[in-house]
């Protein structure tokens, strides 16, 4: 089922877990008026880079993602699922027109 995808569906999901449930602890803080002093960005993306990292995988839009978290009010949104969700697509599906976009944008320019 999952042949020829770096990222199974089982990982996905888990992942997919953790960082949501991260995102809407972090969105119920925001609206209890409270702050979470970058202690969820402290424990997701480490997380989520050493996994990339490990896979061999590159995670620069998951990267990009993390960094906008750390922008006040901006850190609100579910980013941090949203940059998993697409580096992951991006990293299974490398034949689609976003991830042909990001190899000519990382540099990888693909044969004609």
């Amino acid at each position: 089922m999952d042949e020829g995808k770096k990222i199974s569906i089982v990982e996905t999901i888990i992942l997919t877990m953790y960082i949501g449930l991260t995102d809407l602890i972090g969105i119920a803080l925001v609206l209890l008026a409270l702050d979470d002093f970058w202690i969820i960005d402290l424990l997701t993306f480490p997380v989520t880079q050493l996994y990339f990292r490990m896979k061999r995988v590159k995670g620069t839009a998951d990267l990009v993602f993390n960094i906008l978290e750390l922008i006040p009010y901006v850190g609100a949104l579910p980013l941090r699922t949203v940059g998993l969700l697409i580096t992951i697509y991006m990293v299974n599906h490398p034949k689609s027109a976003i991830g042909q976009v990001a190899q000519v944008a990382g540099g990888k320019i693909p044969k004609v």
